[in-house]
């Protein structure tokens, strides 16, 4: 596989991940990491590829399809790059699930039983 082939497939492969992540509700997540990774790029480089994410009414595919060419410019302009953008497509995300039986103070995931929330009243 040659170099122009690999930085097609991890500017791919990184546009999916920065548009799922995107459409879960990290926005500015995905913001942030597209300028930390394009930060060899010029502000308007990076602009036009963080506006990407201003859509969100957009699918993951859209978002992927949209910032894909500015990613695979970057590439094409900054080869050494490549290995920055495959920590997030060969990392990829992580998704933690939890499932929560019994009583107790629960963390996000499922709760299988009572769970009363009261805001400023007596705890019950």
């Amino acid at each position: 596989m040659s170099l122009p082939e690999i930085a097609a497939a991890v500017a791919t492969g990184t546009a999916v991940a920065l548009a799922t992540e995107a459409t879960l509700g990290r926005w500015e997540w995905a913001k942030a990491k597209v300028r930390e990774l394009m930060h060899r790029g010029t502000a308007a480089e990076q602009n036009h590829a963080v506006a990407v994410f201003d859509d969100q009414d957009a699918t993951a595919e859209e978002l992927a399809a949209r910032v894909t060419p500015f990613l695979r410019a970057h590439l094409d302009a900054y080869p050494v790059a490549v290995n920055e953008f495959k920590t997030l497509t060969v990392g990829g995300t992580t998704i933690y699930n939890q499932s929560n039986t019994g009583t107790g103070v629960f963390i996000g995931g499922d709760n299988h039983g009572g769970l009363t929330i009261n805001h400023s009243g007596p705890a019950t």
